[in-house]
């Protein structure tokens, strides 16, 4: 199923240009010292890599590896590990599995302990964040944000979004055209909350197929007959939908009282 038209971007250096300034300027501004960011060895935590080194100089970049347990992901852990030193960053491994564990006599189920794992991640990054005067860099991307794809005060507790703003191709595309290495731009994309997690596989859906529906629907404004005619059942239409809608409160702020 070729994508629409318009859902590709034409110009990534361009994008590289925008997100290197963007994070660049805020941290001058701020006046923070370091750019923190939890390295899982996929593609969008080492796109954010790359692009931060660029921005702010890799001296005032700290990634983290953050596994539940470092001989269940090894192979994650070496790509992150190389493209850290590789790009001459300051990083640190750090299981989350102990404290992980910690969580099982309340009997949770897997999808549960899987947001206090993305939940223990964040605080790690915030512990070393506010130990260096830096800010917590978020790797999230236009796709999992719009369907929700994400733990609530998890990974999306960071102070900066940098690819939030590209779906999940061009993520891809950004990607390859700043020279992250190819393994890891072809890596099956995993939250790694669970084992054999796979976001694909726990969504029903490829990325390619959501991307053209999230786009056509939110960007085109196509009714859910006019994303059908190019291909797309109704019922995965629906399924994207539900996605959007059952996670609203995810994207919005918190609500208060009035009076």
């Amino acid at each position: 199923m070729d994508l629409p038209e318009g859902l590709l971007i034409a110009n990534y250096e361009s994008v590289r240009q925008k997100i290197v300034g963007f994070i660049s300027a805020y941290m001058d501004r701020a006046g923070i010292d370091y750019a923190v960011l939890g390295l899982s060895g996929g593609i969008d935590s080492s796109l954010v890599l790359t692009l931060a080194c660029e921005a702010v100089g890799p001296e005032r970049v700290i990634g983290l590896m953050l596994p539940i347990y470092s001989a269940a992901d090894l192979d994650n852990i070496r790509d992150a590990v190389e493209l850290a030193e590789a790009l001459g960053i300051e990083h640190q491994l750090f299981e989350i599995g102990p404290a992980l564990d910690s969580f099982k006599s309340l009997n949770l189920d897997k999808v549960c302990l899987g947001n206090v794992a993305a939940r223990l991640r964040m605080t790690t990054c915030y512990a070393k964040a506010n130990m260096r005067n830096g800010i917590v860099l978020g790797t999230g991307n236009k796709s999992e944000i719009l369907t929700g794809y994400f733990t609530k005060y998890g990974d999306a507790g960071v102070d900066l979004l940098p690819i939030a703003e590209l779906y999940k191709v061009n993520v891809w595309g950004l990607a390859d055209h700043i020279g992250v290495p190819k393994h890891i731009i072809e890596k099956t994309p995993s939250a790694g909350l669970w084992a054999n997690q796979t976001d694909e596989g726990e969504m029903g859906v490829s990325y390619r197929e959501l991307d053209s529906i999230l786009f056509l629907r939110f960007d085109k404004k196509r009714t859910t007959d006019q994303i059908a005619e190019r291909g797309h059942s109704p019922e995965t239409i629906d399924r994207v939908m539900s996605f959007v809608s059952r996670s609203q409160h995810k994207r919005d702020p918190i609500p208060r009282a009035q009076i």
